[in-house]
């Protein structure tokens, strides 16, 4: 346990008192509490780190309160020790104030205080959630600099409800030391069948189960060392949905001029009589709400753009034949060649809508999830939903499938790890046995 003192001299009174602050370092943490003691910057001795004492003064007595404090962490910091224990910030805090009072009282003779009614400690599933409130949402992302994006706290929030599920459900009491082999196995076996999870999930919010635990051991709780090896995600392999060429080419080529678009949009979008004085959206403007959907879909097929990002794209991203966007989720620059070719036109598609907005590549569309299954049925897939990510995930794979370098299309796609690209990696059954066909030996 390392103890200093630092006089606050930036944050003095009016009358020249300065704040003096106590600085408790152990384990790799770090504790800063004020002693509730104020002393002239001229009575203060930096080497010493004390109060300069003179006869006839109070400064002696603020030196024994500054040494009161350093006693009571040091004694904490050795009993834990010697337990084996590692104290978290909060367990110090709470520690070193007991003892000082301790210490105070002895030193004054007065009779010691019955110590308050303590509060029963936290099931581990409710300590999961208190540590997805307090420690998760309150985390700053190192890339952004930013609050941490909320579908990431949304996710440990769920992950803490299935616990609590589980712990629920379990005959027995969920305890730190009881996250072993069996409540693997236990855990799994919930997820997946009694609340129907996919391995996918499982294996997610088994490792935001091992991010709570490691912090449960900084926190002092009697956590199993062995959590990280007994807590193992199981082998699965997801076929991820994405379009084809074939399928790319049939919604890029819809024609929404055409009298057999125009019959449909009528059909699904009749026009309807303003009711007072809010106006009515025409069936003109839903065809037009409906082709810019598609657009955008495209956009984010031709790019490899998240939704938010492609509504957020500026001409001034635009660098000749490259874009160069920042992602908002994770911050991470990606780069983006916009060259035309027999499948993806992302050139083509942004010289359409140029000029339209000035402060948008493509104009914003309100409501394109409401026109996404329309233009699913304009061009006559059924394999599959159109989803805006789906796009991101179709790139990726046909872009593999052309032979572009895994590399480069994850320059394009901003992932820094083979690891979570390939979660974006379709496989097409089709084009696989046509690719082993091409390239098989034939016997001569």
């Amino acid at each position: 346990m390392e103890v200093t003192r630092q006089l606050l001299t930036e944050r003095a009174s009016k009358k020249g008192l300065a704040r003096i602050q106590l600085t408790f370092c152990w384990a790799g943490q770090r504790l800063r509490l004020s002693s509730g003691q104020k002393v002239a910057p001229k009575d203060w001795d930096a080497r010493q780190h004390r109060a300069k004492a003179k006869p006839g003064t109070f400064l002696g007595d603020i030196n024994k309160v500054l040494q009161y404090y350093t006693d009571a962490a040091t004694a904490a910091e050795h009993e834990a020790t010697m337990k084996g224990q590692v104290l978290g910030k909060e367990a110090m805090r709470a520690e070193i104030e007991r003892r000082y009072l301790e210490l105070l009282r002895t030193a004054s003779g007065l009779p010691d205080i019955p110590a308050p009614p303590t509060a029963a400690p936290r099931a581990v599933a409710e300590e999961m959630a208190h540590w997805v409130e307090t420690v998760v949402a309150a985390r700053i992302s190192r890339r952004t600099g930013q609050r941490i994006n909320n579908k990431v706290v949304n996710n440990h929030r769920r992950a803490a409800l299935d616990l609590a599920s589980f712990a629920q459900a379990s005959p027995t009491a969920l305890t730190y030391a009881g996250i072993d082999a069996r409540f693997n196995e236990a855990f799994r076996n919930h997820l997946l069948g009694t609340l129907g999870r996919s391995p996918g999930t499982y294996n997610h919010y088994l490792g935001l189960v091992r991010a709570f635990l490691i912090w449960a051991a900084q926190e002092g709780h009697p956590v199993n060392r062995r959590f990280r090896e007994v807590l193992q995600p199981i082998e699965h392999h997801t076929f991820v949905e994405s379009f084809t060429e074939d399928e790319v080419l049939a919604i890029a080529s819809i024609d929404f001029t055409s009298p057999e678009v125009w019959a449909y949009v009528q059909q699904q979008f009749p026009e309807q009589a303003s009711a007072g004085p809010r106006r009515m959206i025409t069936t003109a403007e839903h065809l037009r709400r409906l082709q810019l959907t598609r657009d955008k879909f495209l956009l984010c097929t031709y790019t490899a753009l998240r939704i938010g990002d492609a509504d957020n794209l500026r001409p001034a991203q635009l660098h000749g034949d490259v874009a160069r966007v920042k992602a908002a989720k994770t911050g991470v620059t990606c780069i983006i060649p916009l060259v035309d070719d027999d499948v993806f036109k992302p050139a083509s598609l942004l010289r359409t809508y140029a000029g339209q907005d000035p402060k948008w590549c493509l104009p914003r569309v309100t409501f394109p999830y409401l026109y996404l299954p329309h233009v699913q049925h304009l061009a006559g897939i059924t394999r599959l939903p159109i989803l805006f990510h789906t796009g991101r995930k179709t790139f990726a794979t046909l872009k593999i499938a052309q032979g572009v370098p895994r590399s480069q299309v994850m320059m394009t796609t901003g992932h820094q790890t083979e690891a979570s690209f390939n979660h974006y990696l379709g496989i097409n059954e089709a084009e696989l046995l046509a690719w082993y066909r091409r390239t098989a030996r034939k016997n001569t």
